[in-house]
């Protein structure tokens, strides 16, 4: 047993992460009086130094307008100067350019984010609707005991207690880790990016290209600056080359697409031991939890990339972690209301979520038909119309 009921904070919904999904979550159920209590990870000293000035995974789709206003958060998102969508060009299905506008999209254009400034307002507002906050500095325990989840951080010996317990830590899944619940991995996708210096070419397009070796993403971002990414697998023999800021972006210029808004040379920030100057790694592929799983699981909730970690060439990644939200705080709200069907019917929905993910993805990779027998893409279309790997 982790700790007695009378030392223990207590609270209705315990968050465990405080991203998009997190956020939003509690940022809701807060609103609607439940006592939520959010713990984060306190990163190490050296680690809050060497934290960047931006981060990946900017892209919002109109669509996400009305999940903004539902969570009160539509004036505040529009007064942080987020620049609005234009166009977006690719080279994916043929070698020859298409083009793509949102002109009768209904929900308009969608965004490229301030990404950290996108972060902080959804932290923010789960501050402002009562949401508490408590760093975990040690290593974490979790139990389950009777009706409650029982949280213990070895850092400051802190215990939690709640009879709702939520995974929002993204990729990472840790409480699904710590509970015994597994991810299954389809791929081994991995994101090359490199942030550039801003440049007079004044485009706002996204541009998608598809290569042999994977697959290339670069937008202007509100800063000004210029996003570069490769997305490939992490075994590629070309990954250990493209760790040099100036290998990738020679690797880019080969596509007559992206050479007209790239400059001959430049580094961005992010500094990384192993990484050359500028260049980030981030995983990229699908994972995905096994809801049927979770839902045996009693009291226990995941949100966002926790449930299903998207593929960027989706680019909906966030506006899942938004809609993700919305429907657990309604699932949670109905469970502490007494309503025994209320987790079934969210895991049931995550299920269906992610079918139609994964055959709209198949259906993305296996349209560049000009590249099949390169390695890359056969193992993407087998990732996609198979049975996963188990992490």
């Amino acid at each position: 047993m982790i700790g007695a009921a009378e030392s223990a904070d207590d609270c209705d919904v315990l968050v465990v992460g405080t991203g998009p999904a997190g956020s939003a979550l509690a940022r809701r159920l807060s609103a609607s009086g439940q006592r939520v209590l959010m713990l984060e990870r306190s990163p190490p000293v050296a680690a809050r130094r060497r934290e960047p000035a931006w981060r990946i995974g900017e892209s919002l789709p109109g669509a996400a307008s009305v999940l903004l206003r539902r969570q009160g958060l539509w004036d505040r998102f529009l007064a942080d100067g987020h620049v609005p969508r234009q166009a977006s060009v690719s080279v994916w299905d043929t070698p020859q350019p298409a083009w793509t506008d949102a002109l009768r999209d209904p929900n308009g254009p969608g965004w490229h984010l301030d990404r950290l400034r996108f972060d902080q307002m959804l932290r923010d507002a789960a501050a402002d609707s009562g949401a508490q906050r408590a760093e975990v500095t040690g290593a974490i325990q979790i139990e389950r005991a009777g009706a409650h989840w029982w949280v213990g951080d070895t850092g400051t010996g802190r215990r939690y207690r709640a009879p709702i317990l939520v995974d929002a830590t993204g990729r990472h899944a840790a409480v699904c880790r710590r509970i015994g619940l597994k991810r299954e991995a389809a791929d081994r996708l991995v994101a090359v990016h490199l942030l550039l210096p801003p440049t007079q070419e004044e485009d706002r397009c996204t541009r998608l290209c598809a290569d042999a070796q994977g697959w290339w993403y670069s937008v202007r971002i509100p800063s000004g600056r210029r996003v570069l990414c490769f997305h490939m697998d992490a075994d590629e023999p070309l990954l250990r080359t493209l760790r040099d800021a100036q290998a990738l972006l020679t690797q880019a210029r080969s596509h007559s697409l992206l050479r007209d808004v790239l400059p001959l040379t430049g580094a961005g920030e992010g500094e990384g031991a192993g990484e050359g100057e500028g260049v980030r790694l981030q995983p990229a592929g699908t994972a995905a939890l096994d809801l049927r799983e979770c839902e045996a699981v009693p009291g226990f909730y995941a949100v966002g990339d926790t449930v299903l970690a998207f593929d960027p060439v989706a680019s909906q990644g966030l506006f899942h972690a938004l809609a993700c939200a919305e429907s657990a705080a309604l699932a949670i709200s109905r469970e502490l209301a007494g309503e025994t069907a209320a987790r079934r019917d969210y895991f049931a929905e995550m299920m269906q979520v992610q079918t139609h993910y994964r055959r709209r993805l198949a259906e993305v990779y296996a349209r560049p038909v000009r590249f099949r027998g390169e390695g890359f893409w056969d193992r993407h279309r087998q990732a996609t119309g198979s049975a996963p790997r188990r992490q």
